[in-house]
């Protein structure tokens, strides 16, 4: 129930970001990664314990297994389960759809990247259940597929 949240933050960036087809200068992406911050701040003040979920969505859904994610460059299971779930959610969803930048990938396209990342930016158990039910994650996503 708290994930459609994770990317609640955006609302703090400016338009022409969010919606520039190309891709971002080093500014623009600097600004772009604040609505991690920026989600956990709106979110995280409410006693609410799906908007305190929905906070730590926000904050540490681009947290990366190896370290080497933002905005605290958190790893391994000091990310908390609830972003290690969104980041690999959220990946699969972004590269499967349209965007004002990009088309959508084919779907080998995209499990050849999960598969790559396993370790890297994704919590390797949480790939191995992914794949390992993989059907029922297709067919949520054609369940609630974004219509154009």
């Amino acid at each position: 129930m708290a994930s459609p949240m994770h990317d609640t933050g955006k609302v703090g960036i400016p338009d022409h970001i969010l919606n520039k087809q190309g891709i971002l200068t080093e500014e623009e992406f600097q600004l772009m990664k604040k609505h991690a911050e920026l989600g956990y701040e709106m979110l995280n003040h409410s006693t609410r314990p799906i908007l305190k979920t929905a906070a730590t969505l926000a904050y540490e859904h681009h947290e990366k297994w190896n370290g080497k994610g933002y905005p605290q460059g958190l790893k391994g299971q000091d990310i908390h389960i609830h972003g290690r779930i969104t980041a690999l959610a959220d990946v699969f969803d972004a590269l499967g759809s349209n965007r004002c930048y990009k088309e959508a990938w084919e779907d080998e396209r995209i499990f050849s990247l999960i598969k790559e990342q396993k370790s890297e930016h994704f919590d390797p158990t949480l790939v191995d259940i992914f794949f390992d039910h993989l059907d029922d994650f297709l067919e949520i996503r054609d369940r609630f597929k974004d219509v154009e």
